[in-house]
């Protein structure tokens, strides 16, 4: 027996941090909406995720940042070799890297945990005046011109003008509504831990290529590190399940003699690394957000700022849409929404692929140059106006313009 419940102008599907940060922004621009999240979903992430100077303006003015701002860490400079690291890469004046991205001291990022900012969505949440609603099982979509109807296993039904799609890389919505997504097949796994340093970071974060997948570093606390080492999925099943001495031991020799007293404080995870983009960032009626339309590889910890970027310019859409007194399933949100979004996302995806294949060289050409051709053309990058122009686009808010990015 089916169960109809009141139609909604918008529909959000999706119980992670996307789903979560699309729901604040939908409230900071009073547009109304129902989120559909599945049963038994305790959603817990003891990952930390890197947020970008315009992704942090944005969380500010949702009044997520300030909740989390207790569990976050600033980072003042990025050092990316092919080499090890010396024990003189936390100096100030060092010559640790072949390549340096800085502000001249300004934050050019911040370290958050994802569990904190999850608790900071879910109180603001709380405050919320739309609804939560619990779905069980599968769901099936009926994609309307005018609507959308989504029915769960036992029924229950709702129906929207807009559903916007905000349920990760195996999205339900984007499945059933016969949009293709183009695999960009990493064939790596990510390995996570927690790291102590036994040392102040001085804010600096640390990125290594290897020859199977780079390993990087991201300060948290003032003494702590997260680290994110992708490698093949053979070599990374092999450090997830070596012991934590030998894990250790791995870690010292990967990063150099810098990282000669660091230690693991943590339990270790480990990710498979599925980059893909769609051709299509949803329908009439259906925008995909975060990893429904693109999941990048975590290069530089940055894929949730694209995920930011979608939700920003979404809600810009709706409320251009409500002034001009359009349905929300009108075809001209979905041209908007694409022609904002496509530039950066394409960038972001062509840079980390590109810098993934070329200096994780046994996976590409290269692997039959010597490394100190390797490291000298990381040099040569950090010596041209590209590395400017990377530094800009990786602060956020230069390649997409949104209210959520600016001063309002």
């Amino acid at each position: 027996m089916v169960h109809k419940t009141p139609k909604t102008p918008i529909i959000v599907i999706g119980n992670g941090l996307t789903a979560k940060v699309m729901c604040a922004a939908l409230d900071y621009f009073n547009l109304e909406y129902t989120q559909l999240i599945p049963a038994r979903s305790d959603v817990t992430d003891s990952r930390t995720t890197t947020i970008n100077l315009a992704s942090q303006k944005m969380l500010s003015h949702l009044n997520l940042w300030s909740f989390s701002a207790e569990d976050s860490t600033k980072i003042t400079e990025i050092l990316v070799s092919q080499k090890s690291f010396g024990t003189d890469c936390f100096d100030t004046k060092n010559k640790a890297s072949s390549l340096r991205f800085s502000l001249d001291g300004e934050p050019m990022a911040w370290t958050i945990e994802n569990n904190s900012l999850l608790q900071s969505c879910y109180e603001l949440n709380l405050q919320s005046p739309s609804h939560i609603c619990v779905y069980e099982g599968a769901l099936s979509f009926d994609f309307s011109p005018l609507s959308v109807t989504i029915t769960d296993s036992k029924g229950t039904q709702w129906q929207a003008e807009l559903l916007i799609a905000c349920d990760g890389a195996h999205s339900q919505a984007r499945i059933a509504a016969g949009l293709s997504s183009t695999s960009l097949a990493a064939h790596q796994k990510a390995v996570i831990a927690r790291i102590n340093l036994n040392r102040f970071h001085n804010n600096k974060a640390f990125q290594r290529f290897l020859p199977d997948g780079p390993i990087a570093l991201m300060p948290i606390k003032a003494q702590e590190a997260a680290l994110v080492w992708s490698a093949t999925n053979k070599v990374a099943d092999t450090l997830s399940e070596m012991s934590d001495s030998d894990f250790t031991y791995q870690v010292r020799e990967a990063l150099g003699d810098g990282f000669s007293a660091l230690t693991i404080n943590s339990k270790r995870g480990i990710w498979p690394l599925n980059p893909s983009i769609t051709r299509s960032m949803g329908q009439p009626g259906l925008l995909l957000a975060g990893d429904s339309s693109h999941s990048i590889h975590p290069l530089a910890g940055m894929g949730f700022n694209l995920a930011l970027g979608d939700i920003a310019v979404i809600c810009d859409c709706l409320d251009s849409a409500r002034n001009n007194g359009l349905s929300f399933s009108h075809p001209s949100i979905l041209t908007d929404y694409q022609a904002k979004r496509r530039v950066e996302i394409e960038a972001i995806i062509g840079v980390t692929q590109g810098l993934n294949r070329l200096f994780s060289h046994k996976s590409f050409q290269l692997k039959l140059l010597p490394s100190g051709l390797i490291d000298f053309g990381l040099g040569v990058m950090d010596m041209l106006p590209i590395k400017k122009q990377l530094t800009q686009i990786a602060t956020g808010g230069v390649l997409t313009s949104a209210r959520l990015f600016s001063d309002i």
